[in-house]
């Protein structure tokens, strides 16, 4: 992590949120488990709206209708996980300061939160099909970076 951001995360440490989890056995493991419903609950509408774009799931529908249709779901678990994802990072800072692991988190973060709210956008569109190309990169994009912030988030406590 740049020391840039050193004081933010010391900041953080020193908390009455950070001091409040610490002290808690159980807070940062409910905490956690709120963390992966989200991801859970986004992941899940994101799969089946990609492997609509696949040609494969839901034929009945269209990708954009089952976009649509999925969207307050994808909604409520992308809230949920950076909700969550903020109160968990007031629970370890210094730790998470010297991950790796975290670092690459925030950058497949960022970039997954920058095409979510943009070209995640035309997917949602009456435009998008399944055999439409651009629809189903920017799905398998998306997908991609979102796996990579879960498979990065998992890393901070292994690596």
């Amino acid at each position: 992590m740049p020391s840039s951001f050193l004081p933010l995360f010391q900041w953080a440490d020193g908390s009455w949120l950070s001091l409040e989890i610490r002290s808690s056995r159980w807070q940062f493991a409910v905490l956690e488990m709120i963390h992966l419903v989200g991801l859970t609950i986004f992941l899940g509408s994101l799969v089946l709206i990609d492997l609509r774009l696949f040609g494969f799931g839901v034929r009945g529908m269209r990708p954009a209708e089952l976009a649509r249709d999925l969207w307050r779901w994808s909604r409520i678990g992308m809230v949920t996980v950076l909700g969550s994802g903020v109160v968990l990072f007031f629970g370890e800072p210094m730790k998470l300061y010297g991950s790796p692991a975290f670092f690459v988190k925030m950058v497949f973060l960022v970039a997954a939160i920058l095409v979510q709210v943009t070209l995640f956008r035309q997917v949602r569109s009456q435009k998008a099909n399944p055999e439409s190309l651009a629809d189903t990169v920017i799905g398998t994009l998306l997908l991609a970076l979102w796996l990579g912030v879960g498979l990065a988030g998992r890393g901070i406590g292994f690596l």
